[in-house]
């Protein structure tokens, strides 16, 4: 018997032990099975978050690209904006006029000086443009502008110049004639700008030898008697050759597509900062339309950079003086 009960005990005990074991070794698994499950369910987490982390990133790039697309055509018209203003006051207008002829067919002016009174009865017989050279007064322009003044026999032609000074104060001078030069259609004309105390504003001076073809221009004239028209465009062409006033060529011309018109003549072609690349000059129009073709032309700065310092101290271009 006590074997058997032994037997029996020994068996109870075992039996136990195997329960014991099975519930610690289901809870280990339970265990197991629930770390298994955080740590995929963080995993899962941290993926969806690296995820929306990444998609936000991306939304909030794409947002700011577009901002940055629609600041950019804001940015440039403010800028061609503050190009024309800053560059606008040195532009001027011109104006040739023919006194009203005498019983002699002469002014009845000896003094040279226009007065209100001639002004007047005056005809207006073109316009033109031009740009201050310096504070002394020096304008420069073409000389197709001024070519009845240069070649007046009756002491009947004048020309008048409308500006503003530094101060954006308007005025008008009577222009004399300095000097010019047929061959590259050049002419400076000169204002009294110490009667009166104006500041000027000269025009800022680029260069033409190094444009490219691509580059943004803009062109401020005066085009049929508008004052202050600006027209946009960019460098269309390099190195052409025009006709002159006197029949021979210019070579080197810049081409442009922005227009130019009668009455722009004499004004500047400017670049993106402001700075003078050349005189504009002349278009190739349509017979009989008198309109631009946007085939239009420029005489480059560095040629005027040349040939307007001997104008204005011997009125004549070198050449000329042998």
């Amino acid at each position: 018997m006590v074997v058997v009960l032994g037997s029996i005990h020994h068996h109870l005990i075992s039996k136990s032990a195997i329960i014991i074991s099975a519930n610690i070794s289901s809870s280990s698994s339970v265990n197991k099975s629930q770390r298994l499950f955080l740590t995929r369910r963080n995993s899962s987490i941290l993926a969806t978050s690296s995820i929306l982390s990444s998609f936000l990133h991306l939304a909030s790039f794409q947002l700011a690209n577009a901002r940055v697309e629609e600041e950019a055509p804001q940015r440039q018209e403010e800028r061609v904006v503050q190009v024309f203003e800053e560059a606008s006051p040195s532009v001027v207008f011109i104006k040739d006029l023919e006194l009203a002829k005498t019983s002699s067919g002469r002014s009845t002016n000896t003094e040279e000086v226009l007065t209100k009174e001639e002004e007047e009865t005056a005809k207006v017989e073109g316009t033109g443009s031009g740009f201050i050279w310096d504070k002394s007064g020096h304008i420069v322009t073409n000389y197709h502008v001024i070519a009845k003044l240069a070649t007046d026999t009756t002491g009947l032609q004048r020309c008048k110049v409308f500006l503003e000074d530094a101060h954006g104060e308007k005025f008008s001078k009577e222009g004399k004639l300095v000097g010019f030069d047929p061959t590259y259609d050049l002419a400076v004309l000169k204002i009294d700008v110490a009667q009166g105390n104006f500041d000027l504003k000269p025009a800022l001076l680029g260069t033409s030898g190094d444009l490219r073809v691509g580059q943004n221009c803009f062109a401020i004239g005066n085009p049929y008697g508008y004052e202050n028209t600006l027209t946009t465009g960019v460098v269309s062409g390099l190195a052409r050759e025009i006709p002159s006033p006197n029949g021979s060529s210019i070579r080197g011309a810049i081409q442009t597509d922005a227009a130019i018109n009668a009455g722009n003549s004499g004004g500047p072609l400017i670049n993106s900062y402001g700075h003078v690349i050349g005189v504009n000059t002349s278009t190739f129009t349509r017979k009989g339309s008198g309109q631009s073709s946007g085939v239009n032309f420029a005489i480059p700065i560095d040629t005027v950079v040349r040939t307007e310092p001997y104008l204005i101290v011997y009125g004549t271009p070198y050449s000329n003086r042998y």
